[in-house]
C-alpha cells in the first residue's frame, strides 16, 4: 500500500491536457522531457490500478523505451516523487476506515 493518494495523482495525469503538464512538470532538475515522456507512456498504458502498482514497486508496464528514457528508468520513479512533491501534487494515502 503506497503512502501517496496514487488514485488521485492517476486521475489527475489522465485528465489534465498533456501541454499543461508539460509545462509544470518538466524543469530540468531533475524532471527532463525524457522523464515526462516515461511518465506520459506509463500512465497511457495503465488503468488506475496498475498505474499504482508500478508506482509502488518501482517498476514499469510493457512498453517500448527509447534510448533517453532507458537511461532513466533505474531512477525515473525517485525523480518523479521528488518532483511530484515539490509541485504539490503527492498527497498523503487517505487512512482507511476500521
Amino acid at each position: 500500500m503506497s503512502q501517496y493518494d496514487i488514485p488521485s495523482l492517476y486521475q489527475f495525469l489522465v485528465q489534465t491536457p498533456e501541454q499543461g503538464l508539460r509545462k509544470m512538470l518538466v524543469d530540468n532538475k531533475p524532471f527532463s522531457e525524457s522523464h515526462f515522456s516515461l511518465l506520459m507512456k506509463v500512465v497511457k498504458n495503465s488503468n488506475e490500478t496498475s498505474f499504482g502498482e508500478h508506482f509502488d514497486k518501482n517498476d514499469f508496464p510493457k512498453v517500448k523505451f527509447g534510448p533517453a528514457e532507458q537511461k532513466l528508468k533505474e531512477k525515473f520513479w525517485a525523480d518523479c516523487v521528488t518532483c511530484l512533491n515539490s509541485r504539490g501534487l503527492l498527497s498523503p494515502a487517505q487512512k482507511a476506515a476500521a
